[in-house]
C-alpha cells in the first residue's frame, strides 16, 4: 500500500511541473519516516522508507516517459 500510495503522489508531483514541488514530496516523505521513528517505540523498518522513495521516483519518472512518448507522437 505504501508503494502504490508513493506512485501516485510521484505521478501527481510529475503533473505540477515544478521542481520544487518533486523535491518537497521526497523531503516530506523522508520528514514522515523521521517522526514515525522518533515517536514510535518500536521503529518501523527502513526498508518501508526505502519503498516509499522507490514508489515516488517510479511514479515520477513513469510520468515523465509517458509525457515524452506523447509529445513525440503528436510532433509526428
Amino acid at each position: 500500500m505504501i508503494f502504490a500510495t508513493a506512485t501516485i503522489i510521484g505521478i501527481a508531483a510529475g503533473l505540477q511541473r515544478s521542481t520544487v514541488c518533486a523535491l518537497l514530496g521526497v523531503a516530506l516523505m523522508s520528514i514522515a519516516f523521521m517522526a514515525a521513528v522518533a515517536i514510535s517505540v518500536t521503529p518501523p523498518p527502513l526498508t518501508t522508507l526505502f519503498m516509499a522513495l522507490g514508489g515516488y521516483n517510479l511514479g515520477f519518472i513513469g510520468y515523465l516517459v509517458t509525457a515524452d512518448v506523447m509529445e513525440h507522437r503528436r510532433r509526428a
